[in-house]
C-alpha cells in the first residue's frame, strides 16, 4: 500500500513539474490533491526525502488569516496589510497566521504573450486566421498574433536572390512588430510558427547578420524544409532563440523533394534537426499540410495540447507522444544531382517567370 501510495505521490509531483503548475504548496493542500492524510508520518518522510535530494524546499510563509481570503502572502512582503483583500490586520486586531510550505525546484509555466506566424508556397494560408481565432477563444488572456503574409510564392522558390529579398522583408516586419511590442510593454521576444517555405525564411533571417538584433521565444515548425544539420545549437545557446519544436508529418510528400529544386533547403520536416537541443515530434498521419486542417490544429492548441504545452510548459520535464532523434548520419544528396536539378528547376523559373509576374499583377 505505501509503495502504491509513493508511486502516487511522486506521479503528481511529477505532473506539476511537467506541467510548471502548483509548485508552492502546504503539505495540507499537497494531501487534499492526492487523497492523504497530511499527518500520514509517510508522507512527511516523503517530502523530507525530496527535500535532502534537492528536489524541493521548505519555506517559512504566512497567509492572511481572515475567512474570505486566506491567500498566502507574498514572500518578503510587510505584514501589516492583506494585498489581495486589503485588510488591515492592526485594525482589525490579527496577525498573519504562519505556515509551512514547500516549494518543488522547477520552472514554472509561461504564457503565450504573442506569436507570428509565417505561412508556406503557394497559399493564402487561411490557418493563419483560424489559429488566431483559436488562440483568442481558448486562452484566459490576450495573446495578439502577428499574421504575416508574403504573397504567393510558387516559382519564387527556386531562385535564392528572390528568397533574400523575402527574408529582408519579413525581418524588417518583425523589428517593426517588436518596437511596436515594446511600446506596448509586451515581451521583446515573440513565439513563432512556421510552415513549410516559411521556415526556410525564418532560418535566412536567423542567419542574416543585419537581424543580428532580433531574439524570440520558441519556435514551431511544421513540415520544415530547413536543413537537418542547421545551427540551432548555436542560436539557443547565444540565446537568439528560447527552444526548438519540429513538428514533422510522417506522410509528408513534399519535404523530402526540396533540397532538389529550392536552394538551401533539406528535409528538416522528415529526418528531423540534429541539434540536441530541439525537439522533434514525428505525428504519423500528418501529410504536408496535416497540422493546419481544422480538426488537428484545435487539437494542438487545446489545453494539453502539443502546441499550446510546448509555448506555455517547462522544457525540463517536456517529452510528449512522438518525440524522436534524429538519425546523426544525415548528408545532403549528392551535389551533381542537386546541380542538375536545380538547373532544371532555374530554367522553369525563367519559362513561368512571366506568367507569374503577371498573376501576381491581377491577384498579389
Amino acid at each position: 500500500m505505501n509503495h502504491l501510495a509513493t508511486g502516487h505521490w511522486q506521479a503528481e509531483i511529477e505532473r506539476r513539474l511537467e506541467q510548471g503548475v502548483e509548485l508552492e504548496f502546504s503539505l495540507v493542500q499537497f494531501a487534499q490533491a492526492v487523497g492523504a492524510d497530511a499527518e500520514d508520518p509517510a508522507l512527511q518522510r516523503h517530502f523530507e526525502a525530496l527535500i535532502a535530494s534537492g528536489g524541493a524546499q521548505r519555506i517559512n510563509a504566512y497567509r492572511c488569516p481572515m475567512g474570505d481570503c486566506e491567500r498566502l502572502l507574498p514572500l518578503g512582503a510587510i505584514l501589516d496589510a492583506c494585498p489581495y483583500c486589503q485588510t488591515d490586520y492592526q485594525a482589525e486586531g490579527c496577525e498573519p497566521i504562519s505556515v509551512l510550505y514547500y516549494r518543488l525546484v522547477g520552472e514554472v509555466s509561461r504564457d503565450i504573450r504573442w506569436v507570428i506566424v509565417i505561412h508556406g508556397m503557394n497559399s493564402r494560408a487561411k490557418w493563419q486566421e483560424a489559429f488566431s481565432w483559436e488562440i483568442a477563444n481558448r486562452l484566459s488572456y490576450s495573446a495578439p498574433v502577428l499574421i504575416y503574409k508574403y504573397g504567393w510564392a510558387t516559382i519564387d522558390v527556386f531562385a535564392r536572390w528572390l528568397h533574400e529579398r523575402l527574408a529582408r522583408r519579413l525581418g524588417e516586419r518583425m523589428r517593426i512588430a517588436i518596437e511596436e511590442a515594446q511600446k506596448s510593454r509586451l515581451p521583446d521576444r515573440p513565439d513563432i510558427i512556421a510552415h513549410s517555405f516559411g521556415t526556410l525564411l525564418l532560418s535566412r533571417v536567423l542567419e542574416n547578420p543585419g537581424f543580428a538584433d532580433l531574439k524570440f521565444g520558441r519556435i514551431i515548425t511544421a513540415a520544415s524544409i530547413v536543413r537537418p544539420d542547421f545551427d540551432w545549437d548555436r542560436l539557443i545557446a547565444d540565446g537568439r532563440v528560447e527552444a526548438v519544436l519540429n513538428h514533422v508529418g510522417g506522410q509528408d510528400r513534399a519535404v523530402p523533394f526540396a533540397q532538389y529544386v529550392i536552394p538551401g533547403a533539406g528535409p528538416g520536416g522528415k529526418v528531423g534537426y540534429l541539434a540536441k537541443s530541439t525537439l522533434n515530434v514525428r505525428a504519423a498521419t500528418y501529410g504536408h499540410s496535416g497540422f493546419f486542417l481544422p480538426e488537428n490544429l484545435s487539437v494542438a492548441i487545446a489545453r494539453h495540447g502539443l502546441w499550446q504545452a510546448f509555448l506555455t510548459r517547462p522544457l525540463a520535464h517536456f517529452r510528449p507522444e512522438g518525440a524522436f532523434v534524429a538519425e546523426p548520419n544525415w548528408r545532403p544528396a549528392p551535389l551533381v544531382v542537386r546541380v542538375c536539378t536545380r538547373l532544371l528547376a532555374y530554367a522553369v523559373f525563367w519559362v513561368l517567370a512571366p506568367f507569374s509576374w503577371g498573376r501576381r499583377k491581377i491577384d498579389p
